[in-house]
Order: structure tokens, then sequence, then C-alpha cells
């Protein structure tokens, strides 16, 4: 027994509990992803910036992920968020690809989405302007806010942020003809000049990228002050026990954040049947 009443083994894993964090290899797969999906929208994009990883949005995604709330950071500023939560494991090449699979509920032209669904976490994955992503992830035994227990909560920050109300996540057009000025094409992205082993097409463009981000978040709860959630589930938040569960938040920086969730089980009293469950919750907020 050491000097602090507490068992040895206890000591050791709450340092490591601690201490606990992305790998390299894992914050790549988030940030190859968001790349990656963000040279393929569709209608192209004239105006995509090529993300990079930040520190800083890493460990201020860190922190609040060290806190097991599943709703929108209130303290993230100028600073985009989106949420994920799923159990047992953490896919976080499953994560990214749940954001974006919103696109097939989202209308490039007219700005909107499909009434019911969400779009918020796709927007803020292919704004444009935004080229800084940063993101912790926790195991947390209970999610405040969440009925599951036992799941990750990954927590993704983005500079400058995405989902700015009434505007469009990008500009349509030839891929990379309106770069910023300093930065050249590399894979349909407008990258810093050490990309520049690929194609380099740039023009001189001087784009205002305003201040706020903008998620939206399916919810069936309405969020007074601008953060987005919603959550997709295959389980039954009634009587019924879950499974895996999936979840993420897109949060905006709006004046009106939806929550939304979007759910496979049922709210009502009757038992449900499922096989392959999870819990996807998004807030979008920008």
């Amino acid at each position: 027994m050491l000097s602090s009443g507490l068992p040895p083994v206890f000591l050791l894993l709450t340092a490591l509990e601690l201490s606990w964090s992305l790998s390299d290899e894992e914050k790549k797969i988030i940030l190859d992803g968001h790349n990656k999906y963000r040279s393929q929208v569709s209608p192209p994009a004239m105006d995509m910036l090529k993300m990079s990883w930040d520190t800083e949005l890493e460990a201020f995604a860190q922190a609040y992920a060290e806190k097991c709330i599943w709703d929108h950071n209130k303290e993230r500023g100028r600073r985009g968020e989106n949420l994920f939560a799923m159990a047992p494991t953490l896919d976080l090449e499953f994560a990214v690809e749940d954001w974006n699979g919103e696109e097939k509920y989202y209308n490039l032209s007219t700005s909107t989405c499909v009434p019911g669904q969400m779009c918020g976490h796709y927007t803020q994955v292919v704004w444009a302007s935004t080229h800084q992503i940063g993101c912790g992830a926790k195991f947390c035994e209970k999610i405040d806010g969440i009925e599951t227990e036992d799941m990750y909560l990954l927590v993704c920050n983005y500079y400058p942020p995405g989902n700015m109300k009434g505007r469009k996540p990008y500009r349509e057009g030839p891929s990379c003809s309106q770069c910023p000025e300093g930065r050249v094409c590399v894979n349909s992205l407008c990258a810093h000049h050490n990309y520049s082993q690929a194609n380099t097409h740039h023009t001189k463009t001087h784009h205002n990228y305003s201040q706020a981000n903008t998620h939206h978040t399916k919810t069936h709860h309405n969020y007074s002050q601008a953060n987005t959630h919603h959550t997709k589930t295959h389980h039954n938040y009634s009587q019924t026990s879950t499974h895996y569960t999936k979840t993420h938040h897109n949060h905006h920086n709006d004046q009106a954040n939806t929550q939304h969730t979007k759910t496979h089980h049922n709210y009502s009293q009757a038992n449900t049947h499922y096989t392959k469950t999870h819990h996807n919750y998004s807030q979008a907020n920008t």
C-alpha cells in the first residue's frame, strides 16, 4: 500500500487513463480521411484547402474528450466541432466515413438538408476554408447525456470553423481554379507549396473566410444556444439493452443549433429487436 492509501494497481491504471491519447497512426487516419473526402466532393470545388493536423486543436479536443460529456464545448470559441461516440470499439476510419455519408442528404445548390436528416457533420468535413484539424478521444464508462455505458468519445475541432449559416461549404467549379495565393493544386486540394509534387494550378484570389463555423445536428430536441446534436442509433432507448453504439455530434456556432437524434431504436415502450446496434450521435457547431 502506498502512502496515499490507494492500492498500487489503482494508481497505475489512473495514470494510464489520464495519459491516453490518439497515436500518430490514428491521427493520420483521421486527417487522411478528411482530405480524401474533401478531394472527392461532387460537384468539384474551386477553393478546397488541404487540411493539416494542429497540435493545439488536438490538445483542446483531448481535454474536452476527457470530460465525457455528450454536448458541445461551450468554451470552444472560434472552433468547429464534431463529436462521435461508439462502442464497443472506436473505428476512426468509420467515424469520418459516417460524417461524410451525410452528403446524400445535402443539396449544394440550395444549401439545404433533407428534412429529418442531418448534414452538419458532412458540411464541416468539406468546409473549404477549414484547413486545420485536431482531435482527441477517450474511453468513458459513462458519457453524460448518453444512456449507453462503456463508450469511446471522439472530439474533433476545426479552424476556422465551418457551417456558417446561409453559406455553402465550398464554391462549385473546376478543381483548384480559385486556390488562395500561395497554394498549389495537389490531388484536387489547394495545398501549401511544400506539397508541390503534383499538378500545380492556382489562381490569385482573396477569399474572405469569415468567423464562424456552423454545424447542424439532427436531433429530436432543439438546443437554444446553437449546438446541434444528433444520435443515430440502432438500439432502443426505452427498456431494451443496446449493443454497439456509434454516435457523433456536429456543433454549430450559429444562433440556433438544432439537435436531432437519428435512431434506429424505438422511443416507445415496445421491445425492439436488432442485431447490429450502434448509436450515432452528432452535433455540429461552428
